[in-house]
């Protein structure tokens, strides 16, 4: 087939291949945009880059700056271990005063300054809740741990050491610990102060019954020395605290910016949990490994269980409508009710078993607990302050078995916007159109001069004027659901 020579007046055609190169491109086609070749590596990257061993220092300290509690809380014990004359009551540093009554002073004193008293008040109100919480802590935990140890008690562990798991049980909930973790995990904090300070009281009275039911033990510890101690270490510091608050409240303020009150009261459990272990040690408790390791693994699994069994009552729905408990009372009522307390068990047991040569063993299970407690407590923060700032903080989140409310169509709504269709999962509202083009739009069919409201369900979508698609449209295409027919 012949082709036209260039300088014919008739069209050139092209048998094979594109159009020539030197025709002129079309003005609107993008310019080609040509890739630069790689730059050659030069070794500057690898300059960049840090020194394995700083690498590794600073990896080291990310994570000790992560995990500093449980680290310190593990240094504590050795450190206890190696030196315990230094940490123990009547010991070098007079731990029976600097620590026993300075850091739980020291706890509740910033307590009291941090809690609003609206809070405390209301807290202190809620008598069903404390009721809950004690009635876990002081009926059903004590009778739990009656009941393993009748089991052991068909074993060859040793029997004082059963004995002990039984008082370490019918003791009430620890006083320092529950606060300090329960406002870290985002938990109704007020409630755990009111339920430490009335659980300690009862506790007076109820855990000697409990060990004159199981034990046929007789004793009370003294009344009189265990409420002077209260009173000093928790009553009058917290009052004192909110008097601060409410005659200073902007030195407070300040002092919040400089001060993390929370890592505080956390190196005031460490120095606790120092004395406790001090104590301990320097009694030289000889007992086999064959004894106090299945111990410690049982009362480990022993607080797990408590955990899961608190969290499960309290999220049981007939308790939570009868207690009106949300997220936060939630985590108030699992530090509650699975903690146990040295202040008064140690005093107990010298009373009851002060005479016994194995008073020594009868107290293990309530220390080794005691331990467990902190180093768990501490790993649950990070979880249950996850669950308490979920996707609905402070409220109950939906059921498994129920789909979330439509919130956000609910806020549309709430807020004076059209009515919500029922089945809708969510609200989006377009933007009014630009002034230049309000005339125009004025006269298309469908199209309003204000916003749309868009309305996204399962079903088919509604709106004020007009809907097409998936969505509603407005006359043209919508970008987020397609073009939508306009409907009269």
């Amino acid at each position: 087939m012949t082709v036209e020579g260039p300088f014919s007046e008739g069209p050139q055609e092209h048998i094979l291949g594109p159009e020539p190169t030197s025709e002129q491109p079309d003005a609107s086609a993008q310019p080609a945009v040509k890739e630069a070749p790689p730059t050659p590596s030069t070794g500057s990257d690898s300059e960049k880059k840090p020194h394995p061993i700083k690498r590794f220092a600073l990896s080291a300290w990310d994570i000790i700056c992560e995990h500093w509690f449980i680290l310190a809380l593990g240094f504590a014990i050795g450190f206890a271990k190696a030196v315990p004359d230094f940490g123990r009551n009547g010991g070098w540093i007079a731990a029976q005063w600097s620590i026993k009554y300075g850091a739980v002073i020291i706890i509740f004193f910033l307590s009291g300054c941090s809690l609003k008293t609206k809070a405390l008040v209301t807290a202190a109100t809620r008598l069903h809740l404390h009721l809950f919480i004690q009635c876990i802590c002081l009926v059903l935990t004590p009778a739990i741990g009656y009941g393993i140890s009748r089991g052991l008690a068909r074993t060859s562990m040793n029997e004082d050491l059963v004995n002990g798991l039984v008082v370490a049980m019918t003791m009430p909930t620890t006083i320092s610990t529950n606060v300090v973790f329960t406002k870290q995990s985002g938990g109704n904090e007020a409630a755990a102060l009111i339920n430490a300070v009335v659980g300690n009281i009862i506790g007076i009275f109820v855990s000697p019954g409990w060990l004159y039911l199981y034990l046929k033990r007789s004793g009370q510890a003294s009344y009189s020395d265990v409420i002077v101690q209260m009173v000093i270490t928790i009553i009058a510091p917290l009052i004192a605290g909110q008097l601060v608050q409410y005659f200073v409240p902007d030195y407070v303020k300040k002092a919040q910016e400089y001060i993390n009150f929370g890592k505080v009261g956390n190196v005031m459990i460490v120095l606790l949990v120092w004395n406790t272990f001090c104590n301990t040690f320097h009694k030289n408790i000889q007992l086999g490994a064959g004894s106090w390791v299945p111990m410690l693994f049982l009362e480990i699994g022993l607080f797990l269980f408590f955990v899961v069994l608190c969290l499960a009552l309290a999220t049981f729905v007939p308790a939570k409508r009868l207690f009106n408990m949300d997220k936060p009372d939630a985590v108030a009522v699992v530090m509650c009710g699975s903690t146990k307390t040295l202040a008064l068990g140690m005093p107990l047991i010298s009373v009851l078993f002060g005479k016994s040569a194995n008073a020594g063993i009868l107290s293990l299970p309530l220390l080794i607990y005691h331990a467990t407690q902190c180093l768990l407590g501490s790993i649950m923060i990070k979880h249950l302050k996850a669950w308490v700032n979920g996707p609905r903080p402070g409220a109950w989140p939906a059921s498994c078995w129920h789909p979330p409310p439509a919130s956000e169509a609910a806020a549309v709504a709430a807020a004076g916007g059209p009515a919500v269709p029922e089945g809708a999962t969510a609200v989006t509202v377009k933007p009014p159109p630009p002034a230049a083009s309000t005339d125009a739009a004025s006269t298309d069919d469908g199209e309003s001069s204000g916003a749309t409201p868009l309305v996204q369900g399962q079903g088919q979508g509604h709106a004020t004027n007009g809907a097409g698609g998936n969505g509603v449209g407005t006359g043209g295409t919508d970008e987020e659901h397609g073009p939508g027919a306009v409907a009269r």
